[in-house]
């Protein structure tokens, strides 16, 4: 099995942060990542898993109507809690 071994600088670019962010966390232990060398590399599998583990995901969508109707149910709950 042939693998991919990305460097340092090539992840950091396709992350979109500074290498030295990247060295940081991986000597935190933070980010998975392989020793060849002395020199830091990257397999796919844990490139992409990094992504996969700061992607965010949207929060779902709440209409105007239903905002309008929470912020009614809260006025409500207000003034028979008192």
């Amino acid at each position: 099995m042939d693998d991919v071994y990305y460097t340092a600088s090539e992840v950091a670019k396709r992350l979109g942060v500074s290498s030295r962010w990247l060295a940081d966390e991986c000597r935190a232990g933070r980010i998975e990542h392989i020793h060849i060398a002395r020199r830091r590399r990257f397999t796919a599998k844990q490139v992409d898993a990094l992504i996969a583990k700061h992607t965010v995901e949207p929060a779902d969508v709440v209409s105007e109507e239903d905002k309008r109707l929470n912020q009614a149910r809260d006025r409500v709950a207000r003034r028979l809690g008192r």
